[in-house]
């Protein structure tokens, strides 16, 4: 019987994020797709700042960057009237290298994770289904299926990253508890568009359904991404859309002359669930991504927070395998993602009711979401069992942020010097130790913009792998005892 310490379940931006981190840390995994080939459809369209940190992290986020739009204005009517246009609204942060989302087609972030993935030496399995498993001490054995072969496969741990609908949260029996807003539901799809230039993000506002339509214009292509409130039939359906569907529901609601729809590759009927497991891991059954939590769409934070998921979970599971952490670790990762996915439902609810009222009352749409918080760059682990907490510094900052990435005097940025895989700590204004501990990335400076987006102007600050501060703290002693106290390693005692 074939065996593999990870199983992945699932190919989407959350499966393939936890598979580059996984190859990066040379742990051996498998990584399945019941779909035959990569979705062509748009779906989801935004990445967050924090989100291309992470993406930085590996390697393509600056590749992805000519690919979408991050200045895109709103060009907003009633009917076939012009009601104004409105630039984004960027949230002005000095503590990252990118702080404008950035706004392509998820297929686009799917492709380059797949080239990341290919260049680790791993490739995803298309066309191929966990059929059904069984937990065993320490693993589980599961049967997979393909058009071509069944395997019986061992594994050590399993990852459902298989979205909302996750057939393996399912049989793992977590509940998935939230309610199903019947009443809000769009017609989405990808279409072909001529007579409009695609300078702007096109929104319809109106008193009956506020967004009455959208158009929005993918970079370097002739396709936009096109969604519509669509109200049930009086049998409670709604119709299934089409490109004729799409053309006579254009013309309905905007009575707009010379444009046309000329083709539709991707048509879909948005549904919007707000709901949560209950828990994130069975044993050595974890869940990630939409698999462990859904939302209204509005903000557009749902492939963020689950490419999130995927980040924390990556180098604590990688952690345990090398017998660097004991199995506790493990646990921190519910701890810590399941109140981000608490806010993230409670957010993105009330950010689409602020939208529907401000797109019914004619004065905006989906320029009224964004927030300092929905960067994600605010989100935190303070009350987390890896941080130690301290009091806030000058800048405000505390352990359990996310650490601030600054531009430095020689122009390049914090994030180059801290990249790679290990634990950080970064010594300011110190003197950096003689000896040194396995595992751990010392970076030292002196640099006035860490003081500044730091807030000490001497000390130590201990980073966790996925770039957040565990503890900030005086001397290298101090650095010694967090690791003696919260993780195994190869330290002088």
């Amino acid at each position: 019987m074939n065996h593999t310490t990870v199983l992945i379940i699932g190919a989407g931006p959350v499966g393939l994020t936890l598979a580059c981190e996984l190859a990066r840390r040379n742990i051996n995994y498998r990584i399945i797709e019941r779909s035959v080939l990569p979705p062509s459809g748009s779906r989801a369209k935004a990445l967050q700042p924090r989100s291309l940190e992470i993406l930085n992290e590996l390697g393509i986020a600056d590749k992805l960057m000519p690919l979408g739009h991050t200045e895109l204005p709103y060009r907003k009517f009633s009917g076939n009237q012009f009601i104004g246009e409105t630039p984004r609204n960027t949230i002005p942060r000095e503590d990252t290298k990118y702080p404008k989302v950035l706004l392509l087609p998820q297929y686009q972030v799917e492709e380059a994770l797949r080239h990341k993935l290919a260049e680790l030496g791993v490739n995803v399995e298309w066309a191929t289904e966990l059929i059904e498993f069984t937990q065993i001490d320490n693993g589980f054995t599961c049967r997979l299926e393909n058009p071509n072969w069944t395997e019986e496969l061992t594994c050590d741990y399993m990852i459902a990253c298989d979205g909302g609908k996750s057939t393996t949260r399912k049989k793992l029996g977590i509940n998935f508890v939230g309610e199903t807003h019947q009443e809000e539901q769009l017609w989405v799809g990808d279409v072909e568009v001529e007579g409009f230039k695609p300078d702007a993000w096109y929104n319809w506002l109106s008193p009956e359904f506020g967004l009455a339509f959208a158009l929005f214009p993918f970079k370097g292509s002739n396709s936009w991404q096109l969604q519509a409130v669509v109200p049930r039939d009086n049998d409670g359906n709604v119709p299934i859309p089409t490109l004729e569907g799409f053309r006579q529901l254009f013309k309905e609601r905007t009575q707009m002359e010379g444009v046309s729809f000329t083709n539709s590759t991707w048509q879909s009927i948005y549904r919007v669930n707000v709901r949560r497991a209950e828990q994130y891991r069975v044993g050595n059954a974890f869940i990630a991504g939409d698999a462990a939590h859904v939302h209204s769409i509005a903000g557009g934070m749902g492939m963020n927070t689950g490419i999130q998921d995927a980040y924390n979970l990556g180098w604590k599971l990688a952690a345990v395998i090398h017998g660097e952490a004991g199995d506790d670790l493990l646990n921190t990762y519910a701890e810590e993602r399941i109140p981000i996915a608490d806010w993230l439902l409670r957010t993105t609810s009330e950010r689409q009711q602020v939208m529907l009222k401000a797109a019914t009352a004619g004065k905006g749409a989906f320029e009224t979401l964004a927030t300092s918080d929905t960067t994600q760059l605010n989100l935190n682990y303070r009350d987390s069992p890896l941080t130690v907490k301290s009091n806030d510094t000058e800048s405000k900052l505390q352990a359990g942020d996310r650490a601030p990435d600054v531009e430095l005097a020689d122009r390049t940025w914090l994030s180059d010097q801290l990249k790679g895989t290990q634990w950080r700590v970064l010594v300011i204004n110190d003197k950096a130790p003689v000896e040194t501990i396995e595992g751990i990335k010392i970076v030292n400076s002196n640099d006035k913009a860490i003081v500044s987006a730091y807030g000490i102007d001497k000390g130590w600050v201990i980073i966790r792998p996925d770039g957040y501060i565990a503890a900030i703290v005086a001397d290298w002693e101090k650095v010694k005892v967090y690791f003696q106290q919260f993780y195994k390693s190869n330290l002088p005692k």
